[in-house]
């Protein structure tokens, strides 16, 4: 079972390329025909931008997820939405897409774009087209919840992150237990932009049994060098926009 996983939206991105970087994540799983966008990232027209640089068509889209109540992985919806001519289904968090303020975590849809969007409350292990699942929420220490993509190729169980700001642990453990084999992909960041060398150890241990990591977004340049202070250089690498993940089988 072929899989391609493509990063559309990160703070950083291919050299040499017209590819946006900007605060957020977006990545697109493409599986037995079908194609699933896990968050959007922050900005409508750079997810716009690297969508067509990359000949990503809006239409082409079968589902969007979005992992948890944080405009950064969660604001460019817009922008898919207006540049698609067909309705499509949202996996959300309750209630994010509601009323804006300065205040709220919440994100405001434009009026014209509402009514394309078919949102789905997530909740917990669900396989949303075959061979890709959603997770429970796991939850921070400030009480956000997030919900993590599981990709099952097969051979390889590949673990989709968008922000992972409950620490990798519990999560790691609930798929391993949940599929009853290990993981061998870890894609997208753990919090650590913010984190003392510590908690990258902490990680490090924890992560070191995933033998192929991709890191990007709010694990941030200091995270990713503590952790490759206990991974070794070739232990992480790095996930920008325009770099793909391939496994066939």
């Amino acid at each position: 079972m072929s899989v391609k996983i493509t990063c559309v939206y990160d703070e950083g991105s291919q050299p040499y390329t017209s590819l946006i970087g900007a605060k957020g994540t977006s990545l697109l799983v493409e599986k037995d025909g079908k194609r699933i966008l896990f968050n959007t990232g922050l900005r409508d027209r750079y997810l716009v931008h690297n969508m067509e640089y990359l000949d990503i068509k809006a239409d082409s889209i079968d589902l969007v997820v979005i992992s948890q109540s944080n405009p950064s992985d969660a604001g460019a919806l817009n922008g898919l939405l207006k540049n698609r001519e067909k309705p499509i289904d949202v996996y959300a968090p309750k209630g994010l897409y509601g009323t804006k303020s300065f205040m709220s975590r919440g994100v405001g849809l434009a009026a014209a774009n509402a009514p394309k969007a078919s949102f789905i409350e997530l909740g917990g292990w669900e396989e949303i087209v075959p061979g890709i699942h959603i997770t429970p929420y796991f939850y921070d220490d400030k009480g956000y919840g997030e919900t993590f993509m599981v990709v099952d190729s097969g051979s390889k169980l590949i673990l989709l992150s968008g922000r992972c700001s409950c620490g990798p642990e519990k999560v790691v453990e609930a798929v391993k237990d949940h599929f009853g084999r290990k993981i061998t992909a870890f894609i997208g960041p753990v919090l650590l932009e913010k984190k003392k060398k510590p908690v990258a150890q902490q990680y490090a241990k924890i992560l070191e049994e995933i033998p192929e990591l991709y890191l990007n977004h709010c694990t941030g340049k200091e995270g990713m060098v503590n952790l490759r202070v206990h991974l070794g250089l070739a232990g992480v690498s790095d996930f920008y926009v325009g770099d793909t993940y391939s496994s066939n089988n």
